[in-house]
């Protein structure tokens, strides 16, 4: 079983450690889109490091490996976060998508979990319609053609399924990871096509969808040995920018409205890995890119910013981090302009890997304020949310839980309190 892109980037070796059997775990009901039937697991609240303070957390826990990859505020007021749970517990392959509503206080509106069992099926992310359908996009091995397919599903207000497609090129590994509306009330997914039996090559792979859920085109770009596209978002002209990898570089990729490329930027040392993971297109069309790089003086991995005009120029390259490994993962902008970076780094916390929250300002440039939350095991941010009052919704998978294996969790944070650069933290400008 090839592992999700992030995991296969990160620490392989944890994603094999023996995990803990007899601990208490979330019950959820076995059939496709069906409500759960139990509340979230009770845990201890994950440690701070005293610049934030946790307003509520709320953990979804399996035996096995659980994670929450997306999170958006809903038109209701609630919020809406993705990601998966693994009840196999080593046995085989059972994940099932994970779809938690939550309230302004944390309090659980609706849990459902999409996927018949005995198989794959994850959220990756998720976008809210006028009307109140939901547009989920990941991938699945209970449809499609073989091996593992992009899928995208459609759901009514409540969760009950309209619509679901697999998408693949044949029996390899194929995926989507981001989703973008589009100007007619449709959907852009973007992910990865690979061959089976060719597990070095990716291409870009993108598919529209109507409203409704159902195909009105697709696109595969590729070049020798493309990576994944990770993210996508409305340009802002009508057409989409897309981010990804290409080879060990980060790809910058400017698509029509029909999917045809305009143009492409490649940002990156030659013979170097350079790891996209977070997209975001500001106010005047400026494109932020966040990711890791071991690029440019990095000790280990720090995390990148790149600002590029809407043409494509980079206009401001910078990275920081500390002593040790620094990898930004996903980025969501507030209503300032301002560009909220989550990831992960062991050059600060508690132990092992740790939440860290950064941010970039309207400019291109690190702050140098940081944030972590985390115990003495590995603690993963993977999704982030700036809200209104100066708050943050952060989602991610820990093991601090100790429920067995990565636990999915979503916790509110107050604004950080960063009255000074960290310490343990330096920001280099590369470019221009």
């Amino acid at each position: 079983m090839r592992l999700p892109f992030r995991a296969a980037q990160k620490r392989p070796s944890d994603r094999h450690r023996r995990r803990q059997p007899g601990l208490a775990w979330l019950l959820l009901a076995a059939s496709c889109g069906v409500p759960a039937q139990s509340q979230p697991v009770a845990s201890a609240l994950l440690p701070t490091d005293g610049s934030t303070r946790i307003l509520w957390q709320r953990v979804f826990a399996s035996a096995g490996d659980d994670w929450i990859n997306d999170i958006v505020p809903l038109h209701d007021g609630t919020f809406m976060a993705v990601g998966y749970l693994d009840r196999a517990d080593g046995a085989g392959s059972d994940w099932r998508a994970l779809a938690a509503r939550l309230g302004q206080d944390g309090a659980i509106v609706s849990t459902r979990e999409y996927g018949a069992g005995g198989g794959i099926d994850a959220f990756w992310s998720v976008r809210e319609a006028g009307d109140g359908r939901l547009a989920f996009t990941g991938f699945t091995s209970r449809i499609g053609g073989g091996g593992i397919d992009g899928w995208t599903l459609v759901s009514d207000k409540d969760g009950a399924i309209v619509k679901e497609n697999a998408y693949g090129i044949g029996a390899g590994y194929d995926r989507f990871i981001g989703i973008a509306p589009a100007g007619d009330g449709g959907y852009i997914h973007v992910g990865h096509a690979q061959p089976a039996g060719k597990p070095d090559v990716r291409y870009l792979f993108i598919v529209k969808t109507d409203a409704s859920g159902i195909e009105e085109w697709r696109r595969v770009h590729s070049g020798p040995t493309s990576d994944p596209a990770l993210y996508i978002e409305p340009s802002g002209d009508g057409g989409f920018i897309i981010a990804g990898g290409y080879v060990d570089d980060v790809l910058v990729l400017k698509i029509d409205a029909q999917g045809n490329e305009q143009w492409r930027k490649t940002i990156g040392t030659p013979g170097i890995v350079d790891n996209d993971h977070g997209l975001v297109v500001l106010p005047g069309r400026r494109i932020v890119v966040v990711g890791y790089t071991a690029s440019w003086g990095a000790r280990s991995n720090d995390m990148l910013a790149a600002t590029l005009s809407p043409a494509g120029e980079l206009l401001a390259l910078e990275t920081f981090g500390g002593a040790d490994d620094d990898r930004a993962i996903l980025a969501r902008a507030d209503a300032e302009g301002r560009v909220w970076i989550v990831g992960y780094t062991k050059s600060a916390g508690a132990g092992g890997w740790d939440v860290i929250v950064t941010r970039v300002d309207a400019k291109g440039s690190f702050e140098g304020g940081v944030t972590t939350l985390g115990g003495d095991q590995d603690d993963n941010g993977a999704a982030i949310r700036p809200l209104a009052d100066g708050s943050l919704l952060v989602g991610g998978y820990s093991r601090s839980f100790g429920h067995g294996g990565e636990d999915a969790f979503v916790a509110r944070i107050a604004a950080p309190d960063w009255r000074r650069h960290h310490p343990k933290f330096a920001r280099n400008k590369v470019s221009p």
